[in-house]
Formats: C-alpha cells, sequence, structure tokens
C-alpha cells in the first residue's frame, strides 16, 4: 500500500513538472521583449507579428555573462530572420559576425551597448532550416562603431 502511495505521489509530480512546463513554454512564445533590467530586446514573435513555436528555454549566468536563450521551430527561419535581423539593424545593432541564412545553417550575432555602464548585449542566433535558437546575453565591453 506504501509502495502504491508513493507511485502515485511520483506520478503526479511528473505531470505538474510537465504540464508546468508545456505552460512555461506557451508564455515564452507570447514574449514581447527579452528582459535584462533597464535593457529589453524586442522578441523575434514581436518583430515578426506571428508566434513561433517555443521548443526550449535556458536562462542562466556563464562566465559573469547573464544570458537567455529561446528555441523557436519555425518553417519560415529565413524569413523571419531576415527581418529580424534588419529591425534590429535599423535599431542601432551592429552585425558582429557575418552570416548568410540561405547557407541554411549557421549563426548570426548582432551587439549593442546595455543601459548599463560598460556593458554590451550581444544577440546570437544557431539557425537551422526548422529551427533557431535566440541567445541574449549581457556581459562587460564596448563596440567598436567605424
Amino acid at each position: 500500500m506504501k509502495k502504491q502511495i508513493i507511485a502515485i505521489a511520483l506520478f503526479l509530480t511528473v505531470l505538474a513538472l510537465l504540464f508546468g512546463g508545456c505552460a512555461l513554454l506557451d508564455d515564452a512564445a507570447k514574449l514581447t521583449e527579452y528582459d535584462f533590467g533597464d535593457d529589453k530586446v524586442p522578441s523575434v514573435n514581436a518583430v515578426i507579428g506571428e508566434q513561433r513555436k517555443v521548443t526550449g528555454i535556458n536562462v542562466g549566468t556563464e562566465n559573469a555573462m547573464q544570458y537567455k536563450q529561446y528555441t523557436y521551430q519555425t518553417s519560415s527561419m529565413i524569413e523571419d530572420l531576415a527581418a529580424y535581423s534588419v529591425y534590429l539593424q535599423e535599431k542601432g545593432w551592429l552585425v558582429t559576425k557575418d552570416y548568410n541564412l540561405n547557407d541554411g545553417k549557421g549563426e548570426m550575432q548582432l551587439g549593442i551597448e546595455s543601459a548599463d555602464e560598460g556593458k554590451i548585449l550581444i544577440v546570437s542566433v544557431a539557425f537551422e532550416p526548422t529551427q533557431y535558437a535566440i541567445k541574449v546575453s549581457k556581459l562587460t565591453g564596448t563596440l567598436d562603431r567605424y
């Protein structure tokens, strides 16, 4: 009897975690910006005006660098990321790593100064034909504007 109660409790815990995770991914798909305190980075969904399914979220700190990463599923990677890149560049973001979306797989990277002195924001997008992972990082540094 005791084992059955433990098994049921474990099963219910797993179900709660699964449903909680799904809700978290659904909430992430509705984000209009990636928030870093005083720094707000427009989300790809806000820029393209459509929701893409979020299949993964990773938030943390690595080597004293804060980051948030969202993985999106899409059937229109080139169109989504071309619009996102153009939008960010029009808002003052600099391309910090050359990329070609037509290659089908790769990484684009853009940067801008943070609202916090001595910090910058970097948007790195690892892309492939059916998905892309947008990682926004806040780190110590400067950007050279020529």
